[in-house]
């Protein structure tokens, strides 16, 4: 899955390495399955040059995306 509208997402910097490659939850930092929801490949705030590559399990990501649909 894709979901590249999620936009609130955890400041990089306080995230784990896993989770900034998208071995991780961006949000509960559990370890990745082929189900993981993509959210896009994004620029690092703080050092533009870098991107980082958000990825959710779907049970973090769910309530996310429903809140994006009110």
């Amino acid at each position: 899955m894709d979901y590249r509208s999620t936009r609130v997402l955890p400041a990089p910097a306080h995230l784990t390495e896993a989770q900034l490659r998208g071995a991780a939850c961006v949000w509960c930092g559990v370890k990745l399955a082929l189900s993981a929801v993509d959210l896009g490949v994004r620029p690092d705030p703080q050092c533009p040059w870098a991107s980082w590559f958000p990825r959710a399990c779907p049970p973090c990501h769910r309530p996310r995306s429903a809140e994006e649909t009110r």
